[in-house]
């Protein structure tokens, strides 16, 4: 297993005005993703602490989410300071332990770029979604200049990502996985997708596209 990562508690963390806005937008962008899909039941797979799971849920109290991930210390936080919004468990992206089409939509926030086999870890979220998938992954190499610059002046420390998606690259990726993703260009840095885990006819609301 792989050496806990403080990375994104510290990013949700930090009080200062500027990082709370942005941690913020991001958050809203995403929320706003995944209620245009109008699920009951939600995964955030990789949820880390919880505190993406925790923002759905402050949002939009009619779903029951479920977090997993595969950090035991994570979850332990995940658990003490949200779990009376989500239920949360230690398990791996690699091998989810819920049946087929457990949840109407699956959100794998800021995670595939940090796992070895993203073909495993993409297998899986489709397996176990019923519905939808939401992804979301930095924007390179914006997000790399960014990170960069925060380390250098000790804001923050190494994400330890291992894998890295272009504009474009992440539109290939998404398409050789997806038979009809959709793509927002709402935020900068960060490059976020929906996408049906089947042929069948549901679509998003034409304004979420």
């Amino acid at each position: 297993m792989a050496e806990y990562n403080r990375s994104n508690r510290q990013k949700h963390s930090r009080k200062d005005p500027i990082s709370r806005w942005h941690v913020r937008s991001v958050m809203e962008v995403l929320y706003q993703l995944v209620e245009s899909t109008n699920p009951k039941t939600v995964l955030d797979a990789g949820c880390g602490e919880g505190f993406v799971s925790h923002y759905l849920a402050t949002r939009n109290d009619s779903m029951s989410i479920t977090g997993v991930d595969v950090q035991p210390q994570a979850i332990e936080f995940a658990k003490k300071n949200f779990g009376e919004v989500a239920t949360y468990q230690v398990a791996s992206l690699y091998s989810l332990p819920f049946s087929d089409n457990s949840f109407d939509t699956v959100v794998c926030s800021q995670v595939l770029e940090h796992v070895d086999d993203v073909e495993a870890a993409v297998a899986e979220l489709k397996r176990v979604a019923r519905r939808f998938v939401v992804i979301t992954v930095p924007r390179e190499p914006y997000f790399k200049y960014i990170n960069d610059l925060a380390r250098a002046i000790r804001f923050s420390d190494d994400p330890g990502h291992v894998n890295f998606w272009t504009s474009s690259d992440f539109q290939v990726f998404m398409r050789g996985h997806f038979k009809q993703p959709r793509f927002t260009r709402k935020h900068v840095i960060y490059q976020l997708s929906v996408a049906l885990v089947d042929s069948n006819n549901e679509s998003l609301r034409p304004d979420e596209a």
